[in-house]
């Protein structure tokens, strides 16, 4: 009995110590025609703010405890209802959310991608 007491007591200062370190993770993306805000999972929110209007951007996102590698591919494709309700919501002055794809590329090399905004879980 003492011994697993004192293998517990030993093991997880070790096991917490290995998530301190590890670097945190995009969880969510909110696209805008300004930039966007990355939510982390340390939640920190970083932004990359866009340069101009066009088919996307990149960069390093800023106000992260790391600089992330980020790339936006804004949805080039026409759909017609999107169009209308953009014009509708536009006139009276509500803008809508670009439609795009963000990529992050983490410290291992590893991507998240997110689509914006997320499609529809139809399973709630």
């Amino acid at each position: 009995m003492r011994l697993m007491v004192l293998t517990t007591c030993l093991c997880a200062p070790l096991a917490l110590a290995g998530c301190i370190g590890a670097p945190a993770q995009p969880v969510g993306v909110d696209v805008s025609a300004t930039g966007i805000d990355v939510q982390m999972s340390n939640r920190q929110t970083c932004v990359g703010p866009a340069p101009s209007a066009g088919a996307g951007w990149s960069g390093v996102l800023q106000g992260c405890d790391s600089g992330y590698p980020y790339r936006v591919t804004l949805d080039a494709s026409r759909n017609p209802i999107r169009g209308a309700l953009v014009e509708v919501f536009g006139a009276i002055g509500v803008e809508l959310a670009p439609v795009a794809t963000v990529e992050i590329d983490g410290p291992a090399g590893n991507t998240w991608t997110f689509t914006s905004p997320p499609p529809p879980n139809f399973n709630d």
